[in-house]
């Protein structure tokens, strides 16, 4: 789970957000959210969609990009509610290319493990 941990702070630190912020958004104390992020208290799958939601990603999302140290686009961005993904504008055509470009490295990343375990 430290690799989806790591992606949660990328992306909240992508958009600006203190933990103060993240943790009002959860309704929970800042050193309550503090210790999920540094890993010290266990992160439930209720709490991780939570968190996907402020940002508009899946738990599962959440989880796939931090197993492959990358990070995509997500489906429903903050862009649309007004607010422009790290402080860009967001272009649907751009954001879509980006998602597809994820989406098949997965794949390519899934045929690989796949290949390993099937020799």
């Amino acid at each position: 789970m430290k690799p989806t941990l790591k992606i949660i702070k990328r992306i909240r630190e992508d958009h600006n957000m203190s933990r103060e912020e993240m943790a009002n958004q959860l309704n929970m104390s800042l050193s309550g959210y503090a210790k999920i992020e540094r890993g010290e208290v266990e992160l439930t799958i209720t709490r991780l969609a939570q968190i996907g939601d402020i940002f508009g990603y899946t738990a599962t999302e959440l989880i796939e990009m931090g197993e492959s140290n990358t990070l995509a686009v997500p489906r429903r961005s903050s862009a649309s509610s007004g607010e422009p993904i790290n402080g860009k504008p967001s272009t649907a055509v751009s954001d879509k290319d980006l998602y597809i470009e994820f989406l098949e490295q997965r794949i390519h990343e899934l045929k690989k493990r796949l290949e390993a375990l099937n020799p």
